[in-house]
């Protein structure tokens, strides 16, 4: 072969391998909805896209620091073409979540109680509703033990029952250390033994599914200069498996300023509480920017497929040495 084209066969040989092998963050960032909320849930209701939002009433009143009004506090829903706000499902609630499930929405939050402090939340709340007009009596469906408190949650809908997620304060680890407990009928939940993420390392703002077979949580990681999510990934909620450190499921950008309640020229270091669903043949994202401190800068992002696909991509070296093994 004339010396001249081996060279450049061997550059495209290595250019063709590199491509085959190369890994990219398949999320797609939408642009930024100038909202400080932090924790928001999307679902599909009857063929329509909601956000669920959990409103800290501090926000709306100027000169108001965080925890100020907390008794005001709303977990509420939007429809997400619209706009509208169509119900509030709870008051004096925080730390809320909804899940769709034989055409009702059940919406699960922290409950602030009477004549506590902020956020010293120690029993979770249940309400439900077949038409986002009209919801049950909210009845309490699990109670904190000894004197841990109660942070974010999350629910899904596994293999055989329902799931929860809730952050843990008990000093028997981190603070925000995840623990899942388990239920036939969403109102009676059990422990599951061994069941808890996080014991060795930051963890909060979380989310969970069920997807092929495999429980994912999405997870905060603390990393030197701000916050990253990441996903993890169960068969049992017991043994996890994370998707490797140079994937993180979604990152900050440094380059942004002008967060919403802030000093316009902070700059994000922060991208927390990712949750999705699958809507119009796309996995539709909201997550939140800022600093961790004041409030949120709320985010979206899509996906073009679904929830099961994007989270196994973040796997797929794992599966593909799991399949040739």
């Amino acid at each position: 072969m004339n010396r001249l084209f081996i060279l450049p066969l061997i550059v495209l040989m290595y250019a063709c391998a590199t491509s085959k092998t190369e890994w990219a963050n398949p999320i797609q960032k939408q642009g930024r909805l100038g909202s400080p909320l932090v924790e928001v849930t999307p679902f599909v209701f009857k063929e329509r896209l909601y956000l669920l939002e959990n409103n800290q009433r501090f926000w709306d009143v100027e000169g108001a620091k965080p925890g100020y009004f907390f008794h005001e506090d709303e977990v509420r829903i939007r429809d997400v073409e619209t706009g509208e706000l169509v119900t509030t499902a709870l008051t004096n609630h925080a730390f809320g979540t909804a899940l769709v499930w034989n055409d009702t929405v059940y919406v699960f939050a922290g409950n602030y109680g009477k004549d506590k402090p902020w956020r010293q939340i120690t029993s979770i709340t249940m309400t439900a509703s077949g038409d986002l007009k009209n919801w049950t009596e909210p009845v309490t469906v699990f109670e904190a033990s000894g004197n841990e408190y109660f942070f974010n949650t999350a629910v899904a809908r596994g293999a055989d029952g329902f799931a929860l997620l809730y952050e843990t304060n008990d000093p028997t680890w981190p603070p925000f250390t995840f623990r899942y407990v388990k239920s036939a009928d969403l109102r009676n939940w059990e422990e599951i033994p061994g069941a808890v993420y996080g014991i060795d390392k930051y963890v909060g703002g979380p989310a969970l599914y069920y997807e092929g077979d495999w429980y994912y949580t999405l997870y905060l990681d603390n990393i030197s200069t701000g916050w990253v999510t990441r996903i993890a990934r169960s068969k049992d909620l017991v043994s996890w498996e994370d998707a490797k450190p140079e994937r993180p499921f979604v990152a900050f950008d440094t380059t942004h300023m002008d967060i919403p309640l802030l000093d316009p020229t902070i700059r994000e270091n922060n991208a927390s509480d990712v949750e999705l669903c699958y809507f119009n043949g796309k996995s539709v994202l909201y997550f939140t920017g800022s600093d961790q401190s004041t409030a949120g800068d709320l985010q979206w992002a899509t996906f073009d497929g679904t929830p099961k696909e994007l989270f196994e991509y973040f796997f797929e070296d794992e599966d593909i040495k799991s399949e040739s093994d």
